[in-house]
């Protein structure tokens, strides 16, 4: 297949590429490097498909249009800076999906793959997260990524898109962006252990989430580029698990069990950004706070019966497999 990838200088973009480029499919990778880094889709100093550098805000052309299908994963994912970049959040994460849309309509390219998050169930109180819940979230980076699920299904109605939206949960894998101010959170204990600094985590460290392992996301990638569904599935695991448990693993498959996890109060979580809280209509640290002790669980029931797909369970293993990778990429 001849497949265009967004965002593929990121951490689930550069991996998707490299597997399929392993695959045998053709691929033209694009990306603004506005989070992504040019040098995750090098080999040896060579680029591993044609790039080009494409702001997917605007409305964009290629000289080749000729594609199978389009993986869009593309956006601005950082929850505080979407809040303090709401307009450009709006132009990539939604005006950025009906770009690609467009692109995919004009040339008749038969299948896109659009990359949502966990993130839209936020505020349905739910105990685990289904795909045919009402959504109702209220932070920018949940909000767009709900626009731009409300945009698609318009796409699917009315012009016959088959569209496929996959849900990532929280996503673990090496190439996590460590410079972010608020990294992935087995990338960010991994540099800190690494550093011999202690992690200082926001809240108590009992907060759970659903963590997936990128290598699982990139295999729900694949078998839908083969059975092209046009329908939006959960990628998780099922599994709860909290932050100090993770730290834990983490300094553990990195020899740092004498290099203690340290905390803040749960409201401080985006504290290295003030402009939030400055001025009368500052950010409501309640609101932070709820975003940080809340508990994320999925369920991949529907991917499973529809799709075949299944998670690798083994957590344990696997964080701490990607923490020591982290650390030989670094040496």
């Amino acid at each position: 297949m001849k497949i265009l990838i967004t965002g593929a200088a990121g951490q689930i973009g550069c991996g998707i590429s490299k597997r399929l480029i392993q695959n045998g499919h053709e691929l033209v990778l694009i990306d603004s490097l506005r989070n992504g880094y040019k040098s995750n889709i090098e080999v040896n100093g060579a680029l591993i498909a044609p790039f080009f550098n494409v702001d997917i805000s605007k409305p964009f052309t290629l000289l080749d249009t000729k594609f199978d299908a389009i993986i869009h994963l593309a956006a601005i994912t950082s929850l505080p800076d979407c809040e303090i970049n709401p307009l450009e959040t709006i132009w990539t994460n939604v005006g950025g999906v009906t770009n690609v849309l467009e692109f995919a309509k004009n040339h008749e390219i038969p299948h896109v793959i659009f990359s949502s998050t966990s993130a839209v169930y936020e505020n349905c109180g739910a105990d685990i997260f289904t795909e045919d819940l009402k959504l109702n979230p209220k932070l920018y980076y949940s909000s767009s990524k709900k626009m731009a699920e409300d945009i698609i299904e318009s796409y699917r109605e009315n012009y016959n898109m088959e569209i496929t939206t996959l849900r990532f949960f929280n996503v673990f894998g090496p190439d996590g962006d460590y410079h972010r101010i608020h990294p992935p959170i087995v990338n960010f204990l991994a540099r800190e252990f690494l550093s011999g600094i202690s992690p200082r985590l926001s809240g108590d460290g009992t907060q759970t989430r659903d963590f997936i392992w990128v290598e699982d996301i990139i295999s729900m990638i694949e078998i839908c580029l083969q059975k092209k569904p046009n329908d939006t599935f959960n990628v998780c695991t099922g599994l709860n698990y909290s932050v100090n448990q993770i730290g834990k693993w983490v300094s553990e498959a990195l020899n740092c069990t004498h290099i203690p996890l340290a905390y803040k109060p749960a409201e401080e979580l985006w504290s290295r950004y003030p402009e939030l809280f400055a001025g009368k209509y500052a950010l409501n640290k309640e609101t932070v706070k709820q975003e940080t002790i809340r508990k994320s669980i999925g369920s991949f029931e529907k991917a499973q019966k529809v799709l075949g797909w299944k998670p690798n369970l083994n957590i344990e293993h696997l964080i701490k497999q990607v923490a020591v990778q982290i650390k030989n990429d670094r040496k």
